[in-house]
């Protein structure tokens, strides 16, 4: 038995003024949005912390690290929430 992965990555273009980021790269401007979304669809339950995660390109560790030093509280998954996780990452 084998499992068939594969990722779908989507670009998003976001138009910004210059001025406003003028001390950072492009690259480091959007890995800080990547994160700033993720953690703010985490916060609103659209994202599992594994997803956001995913989505910011950090481990878990960090991810939980950064959100402790934001005074940001993790959501709680019940178990139900937990398999449905686990079964959307086997799909």
């Amino acid at each position: 038995m084998f499992f068939l992965c594969y990722t779908i990555l989507m670009d998003v273009i976001i138009t910004l003024p210059p001025q406003q980021f003028m001390l950072d790269t492009p690259n480091r401007v959007a890995e800080k949005i990547k994160l700033y979304a993720a953690v703010a669809m985490y916060q609103i339950g659209e994202l599992s912390i594994g997803a956001a995660c995913e989505v910011a390109n950090v481990d878990r560790y960090w991810f939980l690290d950064f959100l402790k030093q934001h005074n940001i509280t993790l959501q709680v998954q019940t178990p139900d929430e937990l398999e449905a996780e686990f079964n959307t990452l086997l799909v």
